[in-house]
């Protein structure tokens, strides 16, 4: 059993030595094309990490050739599947204005577009990428308006969409809970302008109403009045939009007490 085990191993090593050799002598062959067919076979095994240095390679030697738009495109999709999605967004979106007229450019920019998409980070995070990769989708929709991409495309611009809306919502709703009610009002109103038909609103409305009246109670007299009047504003804007909301019993408390503070 022992002897066998050995023998196994034994074997498995001479196979990865060979296979590492076969690979060496591949890296330095003068035969272009053997060297292309290999590096392709080598992407379709999945096989990226290998397969890259040749296309690498075979991208600077075919170059000015009819070869070079067939080594760019596999050079661009071999460092997307190794994960290189910056490099990867660079390079499609440089292959699809490089070859335009190529039959692979319009899935390129739609690649690049991706890439930017998978760049956008978790909504609590910096935009910046978020922001690019909607530009880039508004550029991708301008060049290829009638893409089967389209859909795809859209889908990708209401996740991102989303993921902005969410974060203008949590900076909005960080100052009311840090109890800044004035920078929350302000917050939740850009919060509202940005995204009209925010899945937020109810919520928005409801924390600002709190908010002005959190404001009013904690305001010295000259201006009490005007906050007051801005509470009660605040609550008919909310108990018109939803009248059935889970908050309006917790609003109708709020707008008494308002009530009250006028009194005082």
């Amino acid at each position: 059993m022992i002897k066998s085990n050995i023998l196994f191993f034994l074997g498995f090593i001479a196979i990865v030595f060979s296979s590492c050799s076969e690979y060496q002598k591949l890296l330095k062959s003068s035969d272009l094309d053997f060297k292309y067919e290999q590096a392709v076979k080598l992407y379709e095994n999945e096989e990226y990490i290998k397969a890259f240095p040749l296309f690498d390679e075979l991208l600077l030697l075919y170059r000015g050739t009819n070869k070079a738009e067939d080594v760019y495109y596999y050079y661009c999709k071999t460092e997307y599947e190794k994960g290189n999605l910056l490099s990867s967004a660079y390079h499609f979106k440089n292959f699809s204005s490089t070859y335009n007229d190529n039959s692979k450019a319009e899935e390129c920019a739609y690649l690049a577009v991706y890439c930017h998409f998978l760049l956008s980070p978790k909504y609590s995070l910096d935009q910046t990428n978020t922001y690019k990769a909607l530009d880039e989708i508004k550029i991708f929709f301008d060049k290829y308006p009638n893409s089967t991409y389209i859909k795809a495309c859209n889908k990708l611009k209401i996740k991102l969409s989303d993921k902005l809306e969410k974060k203008s919502f949590e900076n909005a709703k960080l100052y009311y809970t840090t109890g800044n009610y004035k920078a929350a009002i302000h917050a939740f109103n850009l919060a509202l302008q940005e995204h009209q038909n925010s899945v937020f609103k109810e919520e928005i409305l409801f924390l600002q109403l709190k908010s002005f009246f959190l404001l009013a109670q904690n305001s010295v007299e000259e201006k009490k009045d005007k906050r007051i009047k801005d509470t009660i504003i605040a609550f008919n804007q909310f108990k018109n939009a939803y009248p059935k909301s889970s908050h309006l019993q917790e609003s109708k408390r709020v707008f008494k007490q308002v009530k009250l503070l006028r009194k005082k």
